[in-house]
């Protein structure tokens, strides 16, 4: 969990397009150098639906990728950054979890991060439809 939020380091004042490439290169990291990694994750998540400790420790580690992703889509003019970023995260954990052990992750072409680059920017652009007033 701690290296999945180290890998989430995002400065606080990127642009959109920057916030676009950032998101696009941890999700190829997650799909390609960290994908196992990420499946150990998604073995833990189910594992702690039953064992309380797990769960409050991924609990945490979720809340503080989420201020930090909150604070990033807050400088971007997000009218409600807390809103939009579980909303992001929702997102991008089922994007992720599609490609890597969905119904149809063995048939998905290689992670391309040209492409998880316009889905990055959709998903951004998505949250950020409702920006705060100027």
């Amino acid at each position: 969990m701690e290296r999945d939020l180290a890998d989430a380091e995002f400065p606080p004042s990127a642009s959109r397009e920057e916030a676009a490439a950032a998101l696009a290169g941890l999700l190829y990291r997650w799909l390609t150098t960290g994908r196992e990694r990420r499946l150990a994750h998604y073995e833990l998540s189910l594992e702690a639906a039953r064992t309380p400790e797990l769960a409050a420790a991924l609990h945490r580690a979720g809340l503080t990728a989420r201020a930090r992703a909150a604070a990033v889509l807050a400088t971007l003019g997000a009218a409600r950054p807390e809103e939009s970023a579980d909303l992001l995260a929702a997102w991008a954990d089922g994007l992720l979890y599609d490609r890597l052990a969905g119904a149809m992750a063995r048939t998905r072409p290689a992670a391309d991060l040209a492409e998880l680059t316009a889905v990055s920017r959709r998903m951004l652009d998505a949250v950020l439809a409702d920006r705060a007033p100027a």
